[in-house]
C-alpha cells in the first residue's frame, strides 16, 4: 500500500468515531486535532489561521499550535493532517495554543434552533486591550472560540454573536481577577480567534445582540465554558 494511502487511513482512524452536533454536523478528534464536518455547507465568519476569508465551508478543523510547531512549517503542518483526513476542499484551520485533548463544550437551545460552543483555553499569557504594547515574539497563549448553530444567521447577526462572544470572554476574565504581568485587567490572550458557523435552517435572524435570545445564548455559553476552565486552571 503506498505510504500516502497509509498516511491518509493512520489520520483518519486516529479521530475517535464522531459526536453527532447538529443535523449533518459531526465532531471528531483524536490528541492534538478536533474536526467539525458538515454534510452541508456552514456559513462562516471568524478570525483563523486558514480559511478566515471564506463565506462557506464544510469542515472546521483545529489543531493543537504545540503539535504543529513541531514542524518547520505550522500552517503546512496543518494542512498537511487535511490533506490526509481527506479534506480536499477550502476549510476553516485553527491553531489553537489551548489544548485540543482539554477543549471545553458546552450547548443549549430554543425549541426552534440549537446552539454549541468548543472552547479552547491556554491563559499563561494575558494581555489587555490598549494597555498590552506590541511584542511580536510574545505570542503564546489563546482562547479560542468555535460557536455552531443550526439557526439562520444574516450576516449582521454573525458580527453581533461574535461581539457578544467577545463581551462574554471579557466579562468572564474580570469576574476572575484575570491581570496581565503588568497589572492590567486581561481582556484576552495574545492569540485570541472567534468562529462562527451556522446551517441557516428556519426564518433568518438579523439581531444577535446580548439582549436577544441568539446573542443571550452565545454570552451564557462562552462564560460558562470560560468559568469552567478559569476554575480548573486554579484547581478550584
Amino acid at each position: 500500500m503506498p505510504v500516502e494511502a497509509l498516511d491518509k487511513r493512520r489520520a483518519m482512524t486516529q479521530m475517535s468515531d464522531g459526536e453527532n452536533l447538529l443535523e449533518g454536523v459531526m465532531l471528531s478528534k483524536s490528541a492534538d486535532v478536533l474536526r467539525v464536518a458538515s454534510r452541508t455547507p456552514l456559513r462562516i465568519l471568524g478570525s483563523a489561521s486558514i480559511g478566515d476569508d471564506l463565506a462557506l465551508t464544510r469542515n472546521i478543523v483545529a489543531m493543537s499550535a504545540a503539535k504543529a510547531q513541531q514542524s518547520p512549517d505550522p500552517l503546512q503542518q496543518l494542512h498537511n493532517w487535511a490533506i490526509q483526513a481527506g479534506i480536499n476542499e477550502p476549510y476553516v484551520g485553527m491553531l489553537t495554543a489551548g489544548s485540543v485533548q482539554g477543549y471545553l463544550q458546552v450547548s443549549e437551545g430554543t425549541p426552534k434552533w440549537k446552539m454549541i460552543v468548543l472552547l479552547f483555553v491556554d491563559v499563561s499569557t494575558r494581555c489587555s486591550a490598549g494597555k498590552s504594547t506590541p511584542h511580536e515574539e510574545n505570542d503564546k497563549g489563546g482562547i479560542d472560540i468555535i460557536i455552531l448553530t443550526d439557526a439562520s444567521l444574516s450576516m449582521g447577526a454573525m458580527v453581533n454573536a461574535m461581539m457578544t462572544a467577545t463581551e462574554a470572554k471579557v466579562r468572564t476574565l474580570v469576574e476572575h481577577e484575570i491581570t496581565t504581568c503588568e497589572g492590567y485587567v486581561a481582556t484576552s490572550a495574545p492569540s485570541d480567534s472567534v468562529v462562527i458557523a451556522c446551517l441557516s435552517k428556519g426564518e433568518r435572524i438579523r439581531q444577535a445582540g446580548p439582549t436577544t435570545q441568539l446573542g443571550y445564548l452565545a454570552g451564557k455559553l462562552v462564560h460558562e465554558a470560560l468559568s469552567s476552565a478559569l476554575r480548573m486552571r486554579h484547581g478550584s
